[in-house]
């Protein structure tokens, strides 16, 4: 999973771009194996780092295992190798495990952008990473972070399972829960599992078809009134609604109500301390 090398107690801030238009994914510059800059999905719902087939040959990454996985839109082949290191400004692992896979190439043609990799949660697992939507910045804190707990902006997490670590919280939606959300950087939009829509008598419109891990899935359309996670609440909220939910729900071994996204979190400055177990979501814009 790899070994951290401490960065300073606040790493610079970096810079970050969005792709894809509407539906957009966090683009992140990182050095792999001191070599680069390369593109990087920000991707808190990832659990490896992922590598494009090309930077692959570029770095001459052997894999060592192979494995599936199962994406969105459903299972996807992934091989393992090591890379020497990470890194992300001053904030780097050590031996890390990667993934290689084609489904890079898919997601980089659907967001008519360049995509070299997926930065997941074996990088991330030992930062305090901070996400400033409104300045386009990212910056890391190392080891545990010293957080206030007793803010009102705070709320803790889980981790649904080693080897599947989706970030899990408690949300609100139209004043009825609480129920379990993933959140996702590498999601566009907040998502609602099929069987939630019901309970909450949402009415959608038609199919969109969105870029999932695995292949296309079908997104219905529709708004909450509100969505809130701790004290932090956008009302009258772009939602989607997938069937797919329930089929990672299955995966996760764990119930799945929804995924909190893009749409969602750039309302907020977010901090994702994961040695901790805290989320922060600092409003950064009226809403």
């Amino acid at each position: 999973m790899g070994s951290v090398v401490q960065s300073p107690i606040t790493s610079e801030r970096i810079p970050f771009r969005l792709a894809g238009g509407r539906n957009p994914l966090i683009l992140v510059p990182v050095h792999v194996n001191d070599k680069g800059p390369y593109e990087f999905i920000l991707d808190t719902g990832a659990s490896h780092c992922l590598i494009s087939r090309a930077l692959s040959d570029l770095l001459s990454v052997r894999p060592e295992t192979e494995e599936e996985a199962m994406g969105a839109g459903g299972s996807v082949k992934l091989s393992f190798g090591t890379v020497a290191s990470v890194a992300v400004g001053s904030a780097r692992q050590l031996n890390v495990s990667v993934a290689v896979t084609s489904e890079l190439e898919r997601i980089a043609t659907a967001i008519e952008s360049r995509v070299d990799g997926d930065l997941g949660f074996s990088f991330l697992k030992d930062f305090s990473v901070t996400i400033d939507y409104q300045a386009n910045t990212l910056s890391f804190t190392s080891g545990l972070a010293l957080s206030n707990r007793t803010s009102s902006n705070w709320t803790p997490f889980d981790i649904a399972a080693q080897d599947k670590p989706l970030i899990l919280v408690q949300a609100i939606v139209n004043d009825q829960g609480p129920f379990q959300f993933a959140v996702d950087t590498g999601a566009s939009r907040t998502i609602l599992s099929a069987e939630l829509a019901a309970k909450l008598a949402l009415e959608t419109i038609g199919e969109r078809p969105a870029v999932g891990g695995g292949g296309q899935v079908n997104i219905l359309a529709g708004s909450v009134k509100s969505l809130a996670v701790g004290d932090a609440i956008a009302k009258d909220h772009a939602i989607g609604v997938g069937e797919f939910l329930s089929m990672l729900s299955k995966a996760l071994q764990t119930k799945l109500d929804g995924i909190v996204g893009y749409n969602f979190l750039n309302q907020f400055r977010v901090r994702i301390d994961y040695p901790a177990r805290i989320l922060e979501l600092v409003p950064t814009r009226a809403h």
